[in-house]
């Protein structure tokens, strides 16, 4: 419905308006009355209005007054239809022009107050549908400048810009809401079914926060089975309900969780300063995914929590046994590593009736590794530490319960960590910046090179990431590119010879790299050169 306030000094005309039509009939209803414009303005102070339907010639502050105060103080949004008399005429002239959308005569006929709110009605909906579809792009607009923040790859702009929509972005979170995975339910939708319902949390989240909407954020992490929507939480959002932070995110999961048909869970990243640091608190909500369990609340894990929990005897975790063995790691003695993971593995056997410990056991000792990880080198990507454990051999000490593979894995991450100790990262990579300027015709994978510089491969792509800015495939691709583009400016050879000669079988393929990373095909950038002799 449009919200409309009926302004005019004369009582008898207000109570006429009201009585004169089925104003829900033609989509409006009437929300205040005031008999002058100061009136109104006070009104306007507790309701929201659409539409004022105002005399001109009122005591006090008559209808022009109203009109310029309220778009020059309160709000352009609001339109105004004016009530004149015949011989104020000129008034209503002079308020058109200042920008009222129609003016009415008394006295009011109906057939002449619907044409009127008709007209309104349509021009409401155009500049409704207008604002919407403004706010939209401007909101993607926001969205990729926050997916830079939250990638840690954003520059002053960005800042800049996120900073102007999020509300006082200091105490920041990033709060992490996805439809539980071992929900049955759920699972059992389609992928279709399964955006819907994203979709679905996302609007609720909106609805939820209303002028603060901004802090919703469409994550885009559906291919690896997560449906959810990011929330950016400050501490301004708590206070303005006069909250605390728990007492407002419960509430909010409350809220979003009544809506909805299946469950939601809540993963707390880590409290940060201010939005520049918003990509490590989304970093540690992979942790709270992970080590769910450790929180006290079931759907609610906060990172902070679980951090302090993991350290506590409150789960049945032999932490002696698991201390040992991380002491272990962490000195790089692979003697005392191979002896402390046949304890663990023996004690290991014993509750084999009892997966849910063993569950508690590794996962505090997962933790413990990427905290020694994080330790070593502050600006380091906790979420990528945790994949690489995951991905390695610690995944296949969960499926399959190996001590082979647990030795393994344990002994690779020990060399890990004492080559960040070491700071001896800087000659491997020098060595395999070396191997891909003499050998990137060759067959080159992160793999075979792991292998022969006897590194993990994992480790080895993270690493190198860090290092070059780029992952280990895009970099051996850039290389390759820029050697072709020398060929083709120095040589005549056909275009697939140089593809093959620089390591690409596939001329296809090797045409659109060369297009992503040149923007032209390699015949364009032969003929570009030959051009300019």
């Amino acid at each position: 419905m449009i919200k409309v306030m009926i302004v005019d000094d004369e009582p008898y005309i207000r109570q006429g308006l009201k009585i004169l039509i089925s104003w829900e009939q033609y989509g409006f209803t009437i929300c205040g009355e005031a008999a002058n414009g100061n009136e109104a303005l006070e009104l306007m102070k507790s309701i929201e209005i659409d539409l004022i339907i105002t005399d001109i010639k009122m005591p006090q502050m008559n209808g022009i007054e109203l009109m310029e105060y309220t778009w020059a103080n309160l709000s352009k949004q609001i339109r105004f239809i004016i009530l004149s008399g015949f011989y104020e005429f000129e008034y209503a002239k002079k308020a058109i022009k200042v920008g009222a959308v129609d003016y009415v005569l008394k006295p009011v006929q109906k057939e002449e107050l619907v044409r009127a709110l008709e007209n309104y009605k349509e021009q409401h909906f155009k500049q409704v549908e207008d604002r919407k579809k403004l706010e939209y792009s401007e909101k993607i607009v926001f969205d990729s400048y926050l997916s830079n923040l939250i990638a840690d790859k954003y520059d002053n702009e960005s800042l800049e810009y996120v900073n102007k929509y999020i509300t006082d972005a200091f105490n920041v979170r990033y709060i992490s809401m996805e439809y539980d995975p071992t929900d049955e339910n759920f699972n059992a939708l389609s992928k279709e079914g399964k955006l819907k319902a994203r979709n679905l949390l996302y609007d609720s989240l909106k609805d939820y926060l209303g002028d603060h909407w901004y802090h919703a954020y469409a994550e885009s992490n559906t291919n690896e089975g997560v449906y959810g929507v990011g929330f950016i939480y400050v501490k301004k959002l708590a206070e303005e309900f006069k909250l605390s932070e728990k007492e407002y995110i419960n509430k909010l999961y409350l809220k979003i969780s009544g809506v909805l048909s299946n469950k939601v869970i809540l993963h707390i990243g880590q409290k940060m300063d201010n939005i520049s640091q918003i990509s490590e608190s989304y970093k540690s909500t992979a942790i709270a995914r992970t080590f769910q369990l450790f929180s006290k609340e079931k759907d609610i894990a906060y990172y902070d929590e679980i951090a302090g929990l993991m350290r506590t005897n409150k789960y049945p975790i032999d932490k002696e046994m698991m201390d040992e063995l991380v002491r272990a790691i962490e000195e790089n003695n692979e003697e005392a590593i191979i002896r402390r993971i046949d304890t663990v593995y023996d004690h290991f056997k014993e509750l084999a009736t009892e997966p849910d410990i063993i569950k508690i056991n590794l996962d505090y000792l997962l933790f413990n590794l990427i905290s020694l990880a994080k330790d070593l080198d502050p600006e380091f990507d906790q979420e990528e530490v945790y994949k690489m454990i995951s991905q390695g051999g610690y995944k296949q000490i969960a499926v399959r319960g190996s001590v082979k593979h647990f030795k393994e894995f344990a002994q690779e991450f020990s060399n890990y960590l004492n080559m960040l100790r070491q700071h001896t990262f800087g000659g491997v990579l020098t060595d395999i910046e070396k191997e891909i300027t003499e050998h990137y015709m060759d067959n080159l994978s992160l793999k075979s090179l792991s292998e022969k510089y006897y590194i993990n491969s994992a480790y080895l792509g993270q690493i190198f990431r860090k290092q070059f800015g780029n992952c280990f495939k895009d970099y051996l691709n850039n290389y390759r590119i820029d050697r072709s583009a020398e060929l083709l400016i120095r040589s005549d050879e056909k275009i697939y010879v140089i593809a093959n000669e620089v390591g690409f079988n596939n001329t296809d393929y090797f045409i659109s790299k060369f297009v992503q990373i040149k923007g032209i095909t390699p015949l364009q950038y032969r003929k570009q050169f030959i051009n300019r002799r």
